[in-house]
């Protein structure tokens, strides 16, 4: 027969099913919900089966939660591969991008062209896609207003367009 578990303190001083409702992290919900069935008396092993977990991963939440509190048992940030182009960047590459844009005589910026901005001025050198990927990470447009050829006429233009007959 196995022994019965001691839990730490702070087992008893949260509302894990409340805090689980509020969760937007899926893994760190999970961990709530199983603290909770703990809190109400359940084993590691009986955790472990209803939440399709190992019990050994139950028990490394408890200690988690004993050594550095609900904080501890919170999804660590730390996995996938890293930006290069840093979120504190952005407003700069948001600023680089428009006067590229406005100094240009015709035509628009292209992702070729993107991607030699961000290798000129911040040392990035990325793939076309992964440009375009950054881009929509900032939230920045890509495709931008077409700027107006240098010997446009915007008098020319209305007269145009009022005298244009459409059938």
């Amino acid at each position: 027969m196995a022994r019965k578990a001691r839990f730490p303190a702070a087992l008893y001083e949260h509302d894990f099913v409340s805090l689980a409702r509020t969760e937007g992290h899926a893994r760190t919900r999970l961990r709530w919900l199983g603290l909770a069935h703990l809190k109400e008396g359940k084993s590691y092993e009986e955790v472990a089966q209803a939440l399709k977990v190992h019990a050994k991963s139950v028990m490394s939440w408890v200690r988690r939660l004993a050594r550095a509190g609900l904080e501890g048992v919170r999804e660590q940030g730390g996995r996938g591969a890293k930006p290069k182009l840093a979120a504190t960047q952005a407003e700069a590459l948001k600023e680089a991008l428009s006067q590229a844009q406005a100094s240009r005589a015709g035509g628009r910026l292209k992702g070729r062209d993107i991607q030699q901005l961000l290798e000129g001025q911040f040392g990035v050198r990325l793939g076309l896609s992964t440009v375009y990927d950054t881009l929509k990470r900032h939230r920045l447009v890509w495709i931008t207003g077409r700027s107006k050829h240098p010997e446009h006429d915007p008098e020319a233009q209305a007269a145009f367009k009022k005298t244009f007959a459409m059938r």
